[in-house]
This record gives C-alpha cells, structure tokens and sequence, in this order.
C-alpha cells in the first residue's frame, strides 16, 4: 500500500468514525425532543466540517506529491501547468507594460516551464465548497470524478443550511432519514475524490501523454 493511500484511508476513516459516534447519541434521543433536534443540527455541522476538511485534505495531498516527484513544469497536463502559475501570472498582470511583456514571453514564461512544478497556491473551498466550486477545483487539478453531478441537490443543501446553522438561525433538521441521505451523498462524493486521487497518483495522470 501506498503511502497516500494509507493516508487518505486514515483521514477518511476518523472522520466518518467521528460522525458515526455523534449519529449514535443523536439516535438515542428521544425523537422530537430538544436533546434529538439539536444532536441532528450538530451532526449535520460536523458532516459539512469533515466533507469540506477531507477535499481539502486530499486535494493538497495530491498537489504535495506532485510536487515532491520534482517534474518539470513543461511536463505536466496543461490544465495543472497553468494552476500552479496562478501567482506569476497575477504578478505578470499587475505590470502590463510593453517592456515586462516582452520580456516574459521571450525570457521568463519558458524559465516557468523549464522549472519544477510547485504549488504557492492551494485549492480552497472558501468555507463553502458547493458543488460548482468542487467542479472548480477537480478541473484546475485534472481530476475525474462524476458523482458530485449525481448529488448536487445533496452537496447543495449540505452547504446551504450548514451556513444557516453557523451563523446561528433555527435551522431544523426534520430528522435522522433527511440527515443520512446527506451524509451517504457526501461520503461517497469523498470516497470518488479519494480513489480518483490515487488513480492520479499511481498512473501519473498529471503527466503529458507520451
């Protein structure tokens, strides 16, 4: 077993263990009462806090072991090429003169390439990783997943009244069947992303096609 394999399973494994303990006290409440309705909001926090916290757990994983595989910039899929230059570039842009400009296209830009890859800057989520933002980062990272389009009413609502719940409205949560299919969304959407970054990581799939 991989080393990123054991530490996505790890990562994985606590956050949906922790659920499972909070599930199990939020069952044993006595249904409608005070102690059921605020154990479901809580849950339904906590499920967003570990969905959001394994994307983004897995995601710098996957751009750490790129990065430590010291590749040339000039090597990779183009879509993570450009990622990884999000911070020159805006440096670039800031000075549009003719003189930087040309000196970038026949100097700098090819010293970028030439470069190993690195990563100044991260995928976020922002605090709120709805399904278009998700899509956001798999494209920028070149990772294939399919199953936040299967739960986008899910992940939406997931995002949605988590915010409501953290900025401190009554947001009711009608009981642990309207949670669960949450949670059984979210966790397969990181599961995919799991297996995806390892398909990535094993085949190389950051690498240009010979």
């Amino acid at each position: 077993m991989s080393n990123w394999v054991k530490q996505l399973e790890d990562d994985l494994d606590w956050r949906i263990a922790e659920l499972g303990i909070l599930k199990t006290q939020a069952i044993s409440a006595p249904k409608g009462s005070e102690r059921y309705k605020v154990m479901l909001r809580a849950l339904w926090a906590m499920l967003y806090a570990h969905y959001e916290g394994f994307c983004k757990f897995a995601w710098d994983l996957y751009l750490d072991e790129i990065q430590k595989s010291q590749i040339k910039r000039k090597n990779c899929q183009e879509q993570i090429a450009k990622f990884s230059l999000q911070q020159q570039l805006k440096n670039f842009k800031q000075d549009l003169s003719v003189d930087n400009i040309w000196l970038f296209v026949t100097s700098d830009f090819n010293q970028l390439l030439e470069d190993n890859i690195d990563f100044a800057v991260k995928l976020e989520t922002r605090s709120n990783l709805y399904p278009n933002r998700f899509k956001e980062n798999i494209q920028y990272a070149g990772i294939h997943c399919t199953l936040i389009d299967t739960y986008t009413t899910e992940i939406k609502t997931l995002v949605a009244r988590r915010n409501e719940i953290a900025h401190g409205q009554k947001m009711p949560i009608k009981d642990i069947q309207e949670y669960q299919k949450h949670e059984d969304a979210a966790i397969e959407v990181m599961h995919e992303l799991a297996l995806a970054v390892v398909d990535c990581l094993e085949q190389k799939l950051y690498l240009k096609s010979p």
